[in-house]
């Protein structure tokens, strides 16, 4: 890598990646979207395990309540003077009015409410805070209730929810130095739950909202049945803290929140809830001494899995798993911890690295290849070029390999001016172990014909130095022909090779056949008899590997010796060269437009027409 890009474009791309890592470590903002979806992931899969606090209920003026009323929304005073009664006739711990009385109404509508609040006497009002950054500075406004109804009423508490960058509630505050007041939720508790309030020191300003779903989550009843005293609603309000607001959509009271959409109501109960089950969490994500150890933990990790355990492709799988681990236990210690940079990190420099091995690997791949076209242009050379011909008789033979490097060979030389040896085989396999079965049988083949070895003896010695040299991993099919070019007689021997077909000077076509065992299976082969016969004037004996006969299209279903025959038997006769070159080249698999699937080798014997 360091000699093809040079050091410094490599030194350029690891500062490039410390620089964004770096980045991402002192902007929380730069990792917010991730870092708000993991937050939002684990509270809802955790939410549905979290059981809620069972002193808390909902009183939900839900759509069915408004269209039985008479009234629109908002409703006359003596409405809802009627619902805080009805409320109180059930005796619960306290009433939260979700609700804001701004503005005067009639006289008799506003004595209503003020009895109504003072007859409870347990009764909280909220007031809503309002927060926003103008060119002065930040402005804040508190919107209360008429000082009349305050006064009814045992105290106020403000409900103040935090909305991030993305328009979600996700937070809420506690209290407010600058109004040194207390939310709603903290008023509740201190008021009507005082057991719970040295467990809840120190109180933070602002707390995530921690929603609990399990069984259902905190109930929520309808209005309209508490105002028709349905059976059973009173003891199940009775010392219970009921918040009663609007939950119907058409008041569009509803926020976003990591549970998806929610009234305004539930959001409420659920912060009174985070207090009451003491899930006061703590969001650390814009730490940056823990988003520094973060992006380090990050870096680490993904050198650990990529270049010291070699995990390249169960990467991400090892990051999602431990990913769901922090998730679970950050949850259940109520923390939120800077998760993103983790991750962020992680993958780029796993992106780093995979772009270096790959770069690495393409690069030796190119070198494989310059190398393989080198070994291949080194094996054509241990096969004959040139056909061999005497007395009559000729031979020639074409091998085509499906990759660089071929399983196939095929040889042939004279021997004593008088005898032609022919001999084919084909290594099980491909690729370089395969070429390297064929590179041993041309030694041994070498070696056997200048130690002017009989036939027998010629198998025997390639089969010995392929077992010795291949140790049974590859294997070799053979066929070794015998040729007299004084009298035409031939003896041939098979070693698990495919049938020759004989061409006739008339044109038919046939096989001769001969039974053999395969080359490299074990050290003491036993060669038997031999296929003695005659090739006469005019005929042809062609010698080819498997590939040619199962690569025909429609051999899986049909005979492909028989495909090969009718093939053979179309071909124009042609000189033997010709002949050779144009059985492989026009085989009808090329026309499908796959690769070839494995070697092609043709070898042709011929003897003239006298």
């Amino acid at each position: 890598m360091a000699e093809i890009f040079g050091r410094r474009l490599i030194a350029m791309a690891m500062a490039l990646l410390a620089t964004l890592l770096l980045l991402v470590s002192v902007l929380p903002g730069s990792s917010l979207s991730l870092e708000n979806w993991f937050y939002d992931l684990k509270h809802r899969a955790a939410a549905g395990f979290r059981q809620p606090h069972a002193s808390l209920v909902v009183a939900g003026i839900d759509m069915q309540t408004l269209e039985t009323a008479k009234n629109r929304w908002p409703w006359p005073r003596e409405k809802v003077a009627e619902v805080i009664d009805s409320l109180t006739a059930c005796r619960p711990r306290a009433i939260i009015l979700d609700i804001l009385f701004q503005n005067e109404d009639t006289e008799a509508g506003d004595a209503a409410l003020v009895r109504a609040i003072r007859q409870a006497g347990n009764t909280l009002l909220v007031s809503v805070m309002e927060e926003k950054s103008t060119p002065q500075g930040v402005s804040l406004k508190r919107f209360s209730s008429h000082q009349k109804v305050i006064g009814a009423a045992l105290t106020e508490g403000f409900v103040w929810g935090i909305l991030d960058s993305d328009g979600r509630l996700r937070q809420f505050k506690l209290s407010d130095q600058r109004l040194m007041a207390s939310s709603c939720a903290v008023e509740v508790v201190a008021r009507f739950f005082p057991e719970l309030v040295d467990r809840l020191k120190p109180m933070p300003e602002s707390a995530p909202v921690v929603f609990a779903r399990a069984s259902g989550g905190i109930p929520v009843i309808s209005v309209l049945d508490i105002l028709q005293n349905k059976p059973g609603i009173a003891d199940f309000i009775r010392d219970r803290v009921v918040i009663l607001g609007v939950t119907a959509q058409a008041a569009h009271d509803y926020h976003n929140t990591p549970l998806g959409i929610v009234a305004g109501a539930e959001i409420l109960a659920s912060s009174f809830d985070t207090l009451l089950s003491g899930r006061i969490g703590k969001n650390l994500h814009q730490s940056l001494p823990l988003r520094l150890l973060s992006v380090f933990s990050g870096c680490f990790l993904a050198f650990q899995l990529i270049l010291v355990w070699k995990l390249v492709f169960l990467f991400p799988v090892v990051i999602a798993i431990l990913l769901i681990f922090m998730l679970a236990v950050t949850e259940l210690l109520l923390l939120h911890l800077p998760l993103a940079p983790f991750v962020i990190a992680a993958f780029l420099v796993s992106a780093m690295l995979f772009a270096g091995r790959y770069l690495d690997h393409l690069f030796a791949l190119q070198d494989m290849r310059h190398e393989a076209q080198n070994a291949k242009e080194v094996q054509e050379r241990l096969l004959p070029r040139n056909q061999l011909s005497c007395g009559g008789f000729s031979v020639c033979g074409v091998s085509r390999s499906a990759n660089e490097l071929c399983g196939d060979y095929f040889d042939y030389y004279l021997i004593d001016e008088r005898y032609m040896l022919v001999f084919i085989g084909d290594a099980t396999g491909h690729g370089i172990s395969a070429a390297l079965a064929m590179s041993v049988a041309k030694s041994a083949m070498l070696s056997a014909v200048n130690l002017k070895y009989s036939s027998v003896k010629i198998i025997e010695s390639i089969n010995l130095v392929l077992f010795q040299a291949m140790q049974q991993k590859v294997l070799m099919t053979a066929a070794l022909l015998w040729l007299d070019t004084e009298t035409g007689e031939f003896s041939y021997h098979n070693c698990g090779h495919p049938y020759p077909y004989l061409i006739s000077a008339d044109g038919k076509i046939s096989q001769i056949s001969s039974a053999g065992s395969f080359l490299g299976r074990k050290p003491d082969l036993k060669v038997k008899a031999p296929f003695a016969g005659v090739l006469n004037p005019g005929e042809r004996l062609v010698f080819y590997t498997d590939g040619i006969v199962e690569s025909f299209p429609g051999s899986t279903d049909k005979d492909g010796f028989e495909l090969f025959r009718a093939y053979l038997s179309d071909r124009p006769r042609r000189d033997l060269n010709e002949f050779c070159n144009e059985i492989v080249a026009s085989h009808p698999f090329f026309n499908t437009g796959f690769p070839q699937p494995d070697d092609f080798t043709v070898v042709t014997i011929e003897r003239r027409r006298t």
